[in-house]
């Protein structure tokens, strides 16, 4: 079965690639949302090559919190509040992955349950496409 790439995904709703290094976390809204965490360059995956390099695809009530945590894990390792943070740091994935290379995108939701619909929208797509999660996943919600 022909799988379209996860370029093809619509991103409708879903604001721009910004890196992560130099992103000011005040214009993250502090409600509901979705985000995707990616690499600039490909990462192989099981199936498939994931051209946009994605690495954590979440969902949070509090988005800019939550995104705040992701950074403050990864660069401070040990740190907790964020396990793809805390598993990114621990891992030594910046070694691969260089944290200036990171970059961020989100969707902007007006309850926690369309910030998760969004989420698993995105995860069933990558699943699909590349039979397993994002490097930095570790759990799927099965209930869409």
């Amino acid at each position: 079965m022909f799988l379209p790439p996860l370029t093809e995904f619509d991103w409708s709703g879903w604001t721009g690639w910004t890196p992560l290094a130099t992103l000011d976390f005040s214009v993250v809204p502090t409600t509901s949302g979705a985000y995707v965490i990616s690499t600039e360059r490909p990462i192989s995956r099981a199936v498939n090559v994931d051209s946009l390099g994605i690495l954590d695809i979440g969902e949070s009530g509090a988005l800019r919190k939550r995104l705040r945590d992701f950074y403050r894990c990864i660069t401070r390792r040990g740190e907790e509040g964020h396990m793809a943070g805390w598993r990114f740091a621990f891992f030594y994935l910046e070694r691969s992955f260089p944290i200036e290379s990171l970059r961020v995108r989100w969707f902007s939701a007006t309850t926690k349950k369309e910030a998760h619909r969004a989420e698993s929208q995105l995860l069933l797509s990558y699943l699909k496409h590349h039979c397993e999660l994002p490097p930095l996943n570790y759990k799927f919600n099965w209930r869409l």
